[in-house]
């Protein structure tokens, strides 16, 4: 019997990993990319799922276990706990530009301060 990769050529797997891209200090010429991703994540699986889907090429991955915040409750004075993550900080070969609607990175810096409005 032959196997799935003889028959039908090269085939990948992809587990089920949600990558949320956590907000850069800038728009152009990005070298290292920071994303917040599910504890079970391995390295290989990130890198797979960027280059693949995402046509990004990756040099390094680095990978942090983040424990989620320990909250109280006030009025039962109970703790509740935010989910555990992983933060990804992943190093691209070739410098990457973001369009200007992922993140408002001007929104800022492009409306005046109120209190800079009321000077003038």
């Amino acid at each position: 019997m032959a196997s799935v990769a003889k028959k039908f050529g090269r085939v990948i797997h992809f587990a089920n990993i949600p990558l949320k891209l956590l907000m850069p200090n800038q728009r152009e010429n990005i070298k290292e990319v920071a994303f917040k991703t599910v504890p079970s994540a391995s390295k290989i699986e990130i890198k797979r799922v960027l280059e693949a889907v995402y046509g990004l090429e990756v040099e390094k991955v680095h990978t942090l276990n983040m424990e989620g915040k320990k909250k109280i409750s006030r009025k039962t004075m109970k703790y509740h706990r935010r989910p555990d993550y992983k933060k990804a900080y992943v190093v691209l070969k070739n410098p990457v530009t973001l369009p200007a609607d992922v993140f408002p990175l001007n929104a800022v810096d492009s409306s005046e301060s109120p209190e800079a409005a009321a000077k003038k």
